[in-house]
């Protein structure tokens, strides 16, 4: 293979990278640079495929490396869901109190203003960022 062609799989699989939308056909077209230097440089057919796969390797591991990094730094905390329980650190007045859910702190409040003032609760609704819970008297033992 020449080095036009080496430059040209390489280019088509950048331009499938617009279809596929990982980053790792983007990296291992540019790997294929690596085969079409060696052919410039005069290197055989299977010295050309080593510096393909060797390239695509160092590439997709860069790549790998980019998007563990990108999930572990997610901010956003797990968006709670109707029916889960939440506990209640404090109340702040009659209605609101600062609870935690999924192992994050949210602001609630009740559903029922007539509820009592428990220590867990359940989650009724969720209003943007509010929790919207419903309380139960604990049972006397």
């Amino acid at each position: 293979m020449g080095l036009v062609s080496w430059l040209v799989y390489g280019v088509l699989c950048m331009l499938a990278e617009f279809l596929y939308g990982s980053m790792y056909l983007f990296a291992i077209g540019l790997a294929f640079a690596y085969p079409a230097l060696a052919e410039y440089n005069g290197a055989g057919m299977s010295m050309q495929l080593a510096a393909l796969a060797a390239g695509a390797a160092v590439h997709s591991l860069i790549v790998f490396g980019i998007r563990s990094t990108k999930k572990g730094t997610s901010s956003k905390p797990a968006r709670p869901e109707v029916g889960e329980r939440v506990e209640i650190i404090e109340w702040l007045d009659e209605c609101s109190a600062r609870v935690t859910c999924r192992g994050k702190e949210w602001q609630a409040d009740k559903f029922d203003s007539h509820m009592p003032d428990a220590m867990h609760g359940t989650i009724h609704s969720v209003q943007g960022s509010r929790l919207i819970i419903t309380t139960e008297q604990a049972a006397e033992a």
